[in-house]
């Protein structure tokens, strides 16, 4: 599904774009783009610490290394978001098509403890999600961008620091998340850049700089997923 570069990444205030894994490029999984609308909202989910029943045998030693992402902040664009799984069904919602008032993470980049990987965290260009990110690459091809702070959560009760170092626009695969080295770890985040089915996305690749405790009501806030497609 995320073959070329299949997540879509949604418009808001600005263009219609989408972020979905079905429309990010192909290399391992990713976003794509839809429209600014409303459908009904999911039931809250309201975040547990658990551990992952598909983590690998030569990781389950460590259940640290099993967090997975839940709530992003790019405090310098006002990004702060709980974020879900990619794999969440919605009632409504098409298989692969990016929910709405919440980021997602890709279920084949997922683990922001384990060194030498990437996390893969995608969303809506839609107003109180990622819309700032792609207006701010849009300026002068996202020089801004570069060496700003992200704050990645995990249900671990920790919080990973990143700084950006690298803004891709109209990607079509997702070669951004491959040769990490072993003594570090990649974040990158990905929204749509034109309409609903328009595979470029944009793509902000980030390295890790620090690593923290966090309060568990701090990094596992409440999260309300719904469904905004529009057939």
């Amino acid at each position: 599904m995320f073959g070329a570069l299949a997540l879509a990444g949604c418009g808001g205030a600005a263009p219609a774009a989408t972020d979905s894994p079905a429309s990010t490029p192909t290399t391992p999984s990713g976003p794509r783009a839809s429209a600014s609308v409303t459908a009904e909202p999911s039931a809250a989910i309201t975040p547990q610490p658990s551990s992952d029943p598909t983590a690998s045998p030569a990781a389950s030693h460590d259940a640290r290394l099993d967090a997975l992402p839940s709530r992003i902040v790019v405090a310098d664009l006002e990004i702060d978001l709980p974020v879900v799984s990619g794999d969440l069904d919605v009632p409504g919602n098409p298989p692969d098509y990016p929910l709405c008032d919440v980021a997602q993470y890709l279920t084949t980049y997922r683990y922001p403890a384990r060194p030498g990987t990437t996390t893969w965290i995608y969303g809506h260009a839609r107003a109180d999600m990622f819309l700032p990110l792609l207006e701010a690459s849009e300026r002068d091809d996202g020089r801004e961008l570069v060496g700003m702070t992200v704050d990645l959560y995990s249900d671990g009760g920790r919080r990973y620091t990143y700084r950006i170092t690298e803004v891709v626009r109209h990607a079509t695969d997702r070669g951004i998340a491959r040769d990490v080295p072993e003594d570090s770890r990649r974040l990158v985040l990905q929204t749509s850049e034109g309409p609903r089915g328009t595979v470029p996305k944009l793509q902000v690749a980030a390295e890790l700089i620090d690593e923290t405790s966090a309060d568990p009501a701090e990094a596992m806030p409440p999260a309300s997923p719904r469904s905004c497609y529009i057939p």
